[in-house]
Protein backbone atom coordinates (compact mmCIF):
# COMPACT_ATOMS: atom_id res chain seq x y z
CA UNK A 1 0.00 0.00 0.00
CA UNK A 2 1.61 3.29 -0.97
CA UNK A 3 0.39 6.44 -0.06
CA UNK A 4 0.69 9.65 -1.43
CA UNK A 5 0.15 12.79 0.32
CA UNK A 6 1.23 16.19 -1.49
CA UNK A 7 0.15 19.96 0.20
CA UNK A 8 0.61 23.08 -2.00
CA UNK A 9 1.11 26.29 0.30
CA UNK A 10 -1.87 28.33 -0.49
CA UNK A 11 0.90 31.28 -0.18
CA UNK A 12 4.03 30.30 -1.05
CA UNK A 13 3.28 27.88 -3.78
CA UNK A 14 5.77 24.99 -3.00
CA UNK A 15 4.31 22.11 -2.46
CA UNK A 16 5.26 18.98 -0.42
CA UNK A 17 5.39 15.45 -0.66
CA UNK A 18 4.08 14.44 3.11
CA UNK A 19 3.82 11.02 2.74
CA UNK A 20 6.80 10.06 4.67
CA UNK A 21 6.30 13.22 7.45
CA UNK A 22 3.12 12.33 8.45
CA UNK A 23 3.77 11.15 12.49
CA UNK A 24 0.29 8.88 13.53
CA UNK A 25 -1.08 7.93 10.12
CA UNK A 26 -3.70 9.27 8.26
CA UNK A 27 -7.64 9.59 8.80
CA UNK A 28 -10.12 9.94 5.82
CA UNK A 29 -13.77 10.57 7.11
CA UNK A 30 -17.30 10.88 5.17
CA UNK A 31 -20.67 11.37 6.67
CA UNK A 32 -23.86 11.14 4.38
CA UNK A 33 -25.46 14.45 6.74
CA UNK A 34 -24.37 17.66 6.39
CA UNK A 35 -20.80 17.21 6.77
CA UNK A 36 -17.42 17.68 4.67
CA UNK A 37 -14.98 14.49 3.83
CA UNK A 38 -12.41 15.40 6.47
CA UNK A 39 -8.74 14.32 5.53
CA UNK A 40 -6.55 14.67 9.08
CA UNK A 41 -3.10 14.62 9.50
CA UNK A 42 0.09 15.63 11.69
CA UNK A 43 3.44 15.76 10.75
CA UNK A 44 6.79 16.99 12.67
CA UNK A 45 8.05 20.51 12.10
CA UNK A 46 10.13 20.91 9.50
CA UNK A 47 11.88 24.35 9.08
CA UNK A 48 11.46 24.55 5.42
CA UNK A 49 8.02 23.80 5.19
CA UNK A 50 4.64 26.13 5.43
CA UNK A 51 1.54 25.11 5.21
CA UNK A 52 -1.21 27.67 5.38
CA UNK A 53 -5.19 27.78 5.90
CA UNK A 54 -6.31 27.18 2.05
CA UNK A 55 -3.66 25.00 0.76
CA UNK A 56 -4.56 22.03 -1.59
CA UNK A 57 -4.39 18.78 -0.43
CA UNK A 58 -4.35 15.56 -2.33
CA UNK A 59 -4.59 11.91 -0.85
CA UNK A 60 -3.80 8.99 -3.45
CA UNK A 61 -3.63 5.38 -2.55
CA UNK A 62 -1.77 3.59 -4.82
CA UNK A 63 -2.43 5.93 -7.34
CA UNK A 64 -5.99 6.11 -6.54
CA UNK A 65 -7.64 9.44 -6.04
CA UNK A 66 -8.94 8.95 -2.47
CA UNK A 67 -8.98 12.94 -1.58
CA UNK A 68 -8.74 16.45 -2.88
CA UNK A 69 -9.46 19.09 -0.19
CA UNK A 70 -7.93 22.15 1.40
CA UNK A 71 -6.45 22.90 4.36
CA UNK A 72 -9.18 24.62 7.48
CA UNK A 73 -7.29 24.16 10.19
CA UNK A 74 -3.46 23.82 11.73
CA UNK A 75 -2.00 24.07 15.07
CA UNK A 76 1.42 23.70 16.84
CA UNK A 77 2.36 22.00 19.78
CA UNK A 78 5.15 22.15 22.23
CA UNK A 79 6.45 18.58 20.88
CA UNK A 80 6.67 20.22 17.45
CA UNK A 81 3.95 18.33 16.29
CA UNK A 82 1.79 20.04 13.21
CA UNK A 83 -1.97 18.65 13.08
CA UNK A 84 -3.39 19.49 9.94
CA UNK A 85 -7.22 19.28 9.05
CA UNK A 86 -8.61 19.54 5.45
CA UNK A 87 -12.07 19.16 4.42
CA UNK A 88 -13.24 18.73 1.04
CA UNK A 89 -15.90 20.72 -1.56
CA UNK A 90 -18.49 19.72 0.58
CA UNK A 91 -17.31 22.40 3.31
CA UNK A 92 -18.22 25.04 0.60
CA UNK A 93 -21.70 23.85 1.11
CA UNK A 94 -21.98 25.80 4.47
CA UNK A 95 -22.46 28.92 3.02
CA UNK A 96 -25.37 30.73 3.98
CA UNK A 97 -27.80 32.80 0.91
CA UNK A 98 -31.15 33.25 0.26
CA UNK A 99 -32.46 31.37 -2.65
CA UNK A 100 -36.25 31.15 -4.81
CA UNK A 101 -36.82 28.32 -6.47
CA UNK A 102 -39.29 27.07 -9.00
CA UNK A 103 -40.03 24.65 -11.50
CA UNK A 104 -37.04 22.82 -10.35
CA UNK A 105 -35.64 19.25 -10.06
CA UNK A 106 -33.44 18.25 -7.26
CA UNK A 107 -30.42 17.83 -9.29
CA UNK A 108 -30.91 21.35 -11.30
CA UNK A 109 -31.00 23.23 -8.05
CA UNK A 110 -27.97 21.40 -7.32
CA UNK A 111 -26.57 22.40 -10.37
CA UNK A 112 -27.64 25.98 -10.09
CA UNK A 113 -25.98 26.63 -6.85
CA UNK A 114 -22.93 24.64 -7.51
CA UNK A 115 -22.52 27.37 -10.92
CA UNK A 116 -23.30 30.24 -8.66
CA UNK A 117 -20.69 29.00 -5.91
CA UNK A 118 -17.98 28.20 -8.42
CA UNK A 119 -17.65 24.54 -7.37
CA UNK A 120 -16.70 22.08 -9.59
CA UNK A 121 -19.71 19.87 -10.15
CA UNK A 122 -21.53 17.35 -12.00
CA UNK A 123 -24.69 15.39 -12.05
CA UNK A 124 -24.06 11.53 -12.53
CA UNK A 125 -27.69 10.50 -11.51
CA UNK A 126 -30.44 12.73 -12.56
CA UNK A 127 -33.29 13.49 -11.13
CA UNK A 128 -36.84 13.96 -12.72
CA UNK A 129 -39.22 15.25 -9.77
CA UNK A 130 -40.12 18.86 -10.39
CA UNK A 131 -39.93 20.44 -6.22
CA UNK A 132 -42.71 22.48 -5.60
CA UNK A 133 -41.82 26.08 -5.18
CA UNK A 134 -40.30 27.17 -2.12
CA UNK A 135 -38.08 30.01 -0.47
CA UNK A 136 -34.74 29.21 1.17
CA UNK A 137 -34.14 32.42 3.17
CA UNK A 138 -30.44 32.83 4.88
CA UNK A 139 -29.81 28.72 4.62
CA UNK A 140 -26.71 27.00 4.10
CA UNK A 141 -26.46 25.90 0.56
CA UNK A 142 -26.84 22.21 1.69
CA UNK A 143 -30.09 22.34 3.57
CA UNK A 144 -31.05 24.14 -0.54
CA UNK A 145 -30.21 20.87 -2.01
CA UNK A 146 -30.92 18.61 0.99
CA UNK A 147 -34.64 20.01 0.62
CA UNK A 148 -34.62 19.14 -3.02
CA UNK A 149 -33.54 15.50 -2.27
CA UNK A 150 -35.74 14.95 0.82
CA UNK A 151 -38.63 16.02 -1.05
CA UNK A 152 -37.69 13.72 -3.99
CA UNK A 153 -37.37 10.74 -1.85
CA UNK A 154 -40.76 11.29 0.15
CA UNK A 155 -42.69 11.40 -3.01
CA UNK A 156 -40.71 9.32 -5.46
CA UNK A 157 -39.25 6.92 -3.37
CA UNK A 158 -35.82 7.66 -5.59
CA UNK A 159 -32.93 8.55 -2.90
CA UNK A 160 -30.03 11.02 -3.65
CA UNK A 161 -27.05 12.11 -2.18
CA UNK A 162 -24.16 14.25 -2.62
CA UNK A 163 -20.11 13.47 -2.50
CA UNK A 164 -16.92 14.67 -3.18
CA UNK A 165 -15.09 12.37 -5.22
CA UNK A 166 -11.35 13.45 -5.28
CA UNK A 167 -12.34 17.38 -6.01
CA UNK A 168 -15.78 17.28 -7.71
CA UNK A 169 -18.96 17.18 -6.17
CA UNK A 170 -21.60 14.54 -7.81
CA UNK A 171 -25.14 14.50 -7.15
CA UNK A 172 -25.71 10.70 -7.29
CA UNK A 173 -28.25 7.91 -6.71
CA UNK A 174 -27.70 5.97 -3.75
CA UNK A 175 -28.54 2.97 -5.33
CA UNK A 176 -25.81 2.90 -7.40
CA UNK A 177 -23.16 2.87 -4.62
CA UNK A 178 -24.08 -0.58 -3.95
CA UNK A 179 -20.98 -3.08 -3.85
CA UNK A 180 -20.56 -6.68 -3.76
CA UNK A 181 -18.19 -6.10 -0.91
CA UNK A 182 -19.00 -8.79 2.10
CA UNK A 183 -18.35 -7.94 5.86
CA UNK A 184 -19.30 -10.71 8.09
CA UNK A 185 -17.89 -13.22 10.92
CA UNK A 186 -15.55 -14.71 8.63
CA UNK A 187 -14.61 -11.45 6.45
CA UNK A 188 -13.11 -8.45 7.35
CA UNK A 189 -14.73 -7.88 10.63
CA UNK A 190 -13.19 -6.96 14.05
CA UNK A 191 -16.10 -6.19 16.06
CA UNK A 192 -19.74 -4.11 16.38
CA UNK A 193 -22.23 -2.57 17.81
CA UNK A 194 -26.08 -2.95 17.00
CA UNK A 195 -29.05 -1.01 18.25
CA UNK A 196 -32.69 -1.11 17.24
CA UNK A 197 -34.87 1.79 17.44
CA UNK A 198 -38.46 3.63 17.53
CA UNK A 199 -37.19 6.72 19.24
CA UNK A 200 -35.47 8.08 16.25
CA UNK A 201 -37.48 8.94 13.31
CA UNK A 202 -40.13 5.58 13.40
CA UNK A 203 -43.96 6.54 12.74
CA UNK A 204 -46.72 4.43 12.15
CA UNK A 205 -49.62 7.51 11.62
CA UNK A 206 -49.58 10.11 9.23
CA UNK A 207 -51.50 12.98 9.26
CA UNK A 208 -51.20 15.83 6.97
CA UNK A 209 -53.72 18.84 6.70
CA UNK A 210 -54.76 20.92 4.48
CA UNK A 211 -55.91 24.67 5.22
CA UNK A 212 -58.85 25.09 2.24
CA UNK A 213 -58.69 29.02 1.80
CA UNK A 214 -62.40 28.44 -0.56
CA UNK A 215 -64.09 26.61 1.86
CA UNK A 216 -62.51 28.34 5.00
CA UNK A 217 -62.13 24.39 6.57
CA UNK A 218 -59.44 22.00 7.34
CA UNK A 219 -58.87 19.05 5.32
CA UNK A 220 -57.21 16.35 7.21
CA UNK A 221 -55.65 12.57 5.66
CA UNK A 222 -54.58 10.18 7.82
CA UNK A 223 -52.63 7.22 7.38
CA UNK A 224 -51.54 4.38 9.34
CA UNK A 225 -50.26 0.76 10.19
CA UNK A 226 -52.73 -1.01 12.95
CA UNK A 227 -50.79 -3.67 13.52
CA UNK A 228 -47.38 -1.43 14.44
CA UNK A 229 -49.75 0.71 16.63
CA UNK A 230 -50.57 -2.29 18.27
CA UNK A 231 -47.23 -3.41 18.83
CA UNK A 232 -45.72 0.32 19.58
CA UNK A 233 -48.24 2.52 20.68
CA UNK A 234 -49.58 5.53 18.20
CA UNK A 235 -46.35 7.14 16.66
CA UNK A 236 -47.94 9.99 14.58
CA UNK A 237 -46.03 12.20 12.18
CA UNK A 238 -47.45 15.74 11.08
CA UNK A 239 -47.24 17.78 8.71
CA UNK A 240 -48.93 21.03 6.86
CA UNK A 241 -49.07 20.98 3.08
CA UNK A 242 -48.99 23.75 0.89
CA UNK A 243 -52.81 24.87 0.04
CA UNK A 244 -52.26 24.33 -3.63
CA UNK A 245 -51.47 20.52 -3.02
CA UNK A 246 -54.29 18.56 -4.63
CA UNK A 247 -55.79 15.25 -3.34
CA UNK A 248 -53.69 12.91 -5.13
CA UNK A 249 -50.27 14.51 -4.21
CA UNK A 250 -51.05 14.68 -0.37
CA UNK A 251 -52.34 10.79 -0.43
CA UNK A 252 -49.66 10.08 -2.00
CA UNK A 253 -47.30 11.42 0.16
CA UNK A 254 -48.59 10.55 2.90
CA UNK A 255 -48.46 6.83 2.26
CA UNK A 256 -44.88 7.76 1.12
CA UNK A 257 -44.15 8.81 4.68
CA UNK A 258 -46.00 5.38 5.88
CA UNK A 259 -43.63 3.51 3.68
CA UNK A 260 -40.50 5.41 4.90
CA UNK A 261 -41.69 5.96 8.29
CA UNK A 262 -43.15 2.73 9.28
CA UNK A 263 -40.29 0.87 10.60
CA UNK A 264 -37.55 0.69 13.45
CA UNK A 265 -34.76 2.20 12.65
CA UNK A 266 -31.54 -0.10 12.93
CA UNK A 267 -28.22 1.09 13.46
CA UNK A 268 -24.52 -0.69 13.17
CA UNK A 269 -21.05 0.45 14.32
CA UNK A 270 -18.41 -1.71 12.67
CA UNK A 271 -14.81 -1.91 12.77
CA UNK A 272 -13.44 -3.50 9.68
CA UNK A 273 -10.28 -3.93 7.70
CA UNK A 274 -10.44 -1.09 5.28
CA UNK A 275 -11.34 -1.36 1.66
CA UNK A 276 -11.26 1.68 0.03
CA UNK A 277 -14.61 1.35 -2.23
CA UNK A 278 -16.73 2.42 1.24
CA UNK A 279 -17.52 5.34 2.41
CA UNK A 280 -20.74 7.30 2.85
CA UNK A 281 -23.53 6.30 0.81
CA UNK A 282 -21.48 3.20 -0.40
CA UNK A 283 -23.68 -0.29 0.27
CA UNK A 284 -22.34 -3.25 1.80
CA UNK A 285 -23.28 -6.66 2.19
CA UNK A 286 -23.61 -7.98 6.31
CA UNK A 287 -23.47 -11.70 7.28
CA UNK A 288 -23.19 -11.71 11.32
CA UNK A 289 -24.75 -15.06 12.76
CA UNK A 290 -25.41 -13.10 16.36
CA UNK A 291 -27.51 -10.69 14.33
CA UNK A 292 -29.93 -12.87 13.11
CA UNK A 293 -31.34 -13.39 16.53
CA UNK A 294 -32.02 -9.83 16.01
CA UNK A 295 -34.30 -10.77 12.63
CA UNK A 296 -31.19 -9.23 10.51
CA UNK A 297 -30.70 -12.41 7.72
CA UNK A 298 -27.47 -12.72 6.32
CA UNK A 299 -26.57 -11.07 3.01
CA UNK A 300 -28.55 -8.35 3.52
CA UNK A 301 -27.37 -4.73 1.97
CA UNK A 302 -26.68 -1.58 4.68
CA UNK A 303 -26.22 1.27 4.13
CA UNK A 304 -22.60 3.09 5.34
CA UNK A 305 -23.83 6.56 6.81
CA UNK A 306 -20.34 7.26 8.22
CA UNK A 307 -17.06 5.82 7.43
CA UNK A 308 -13.49 6.65 8.88
CA UNK A 309 -10.01 5.21 7.37
CA UNK A 310 -7.51 4.84 9.33
CA UNK A 311 -3.89 4.38 7.38
CA UNK A 312 -0.94 3.93 9.85
CA UNK A 313 2.38 1.40 9.49
CA UNK A 314 0.83 -0.12 6.83
CA UNK A 315 -2.55 -1.00 8.28
CA UNK A 316 -5.79 0.29 6.77
CA UNK A 317 -8.73 0.16 9.29
CA UNK A 318 -12.21 1.82 8.85
CA UNK A 319 -14.88 2.16 11.25
CA UNK A 320 -18.00 2.14 9.66
CA UNK A 321 -22.29 3.12 10.77
CA UNK A 322 -24.94 1.93 9.05
CA UNK A 323 -28.60 2.19 9.15
CA UNK A 324 -31.71 0.40 7.71
CA UNK A 325 -31.03 -2.22 4.81
CA UNK A 326 -31.45 -1.13 1.72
Amino acid sequence: MKLELIVQDSKSGNAWDMSELVNSGINWETNIAEQPGKLTFEYIDQENISINEGSPVSFKIDGQGIFFGYVFKKGRSKNGKIPITAYDQMRYLKNKDTYVFSGLTASEIFLRITSDFRLKAEVVDASTYVIAPRVHDNKTLFEAIQYGIDETLINTGNWYMLRDNFGKLQFININTLKTDLFIGDESLLVDYDYSSSIDDDSYNQIKLIKENQETQKREIYIVKDSSTIKQWGLLQYFEKMDENANVAQIQARADMLLKLKNRATKKLKLAALGDLRVFAGTGIVLGISDLEKEGIAANQYFMVTQCSHSFSNDMHIMQLELQVSI
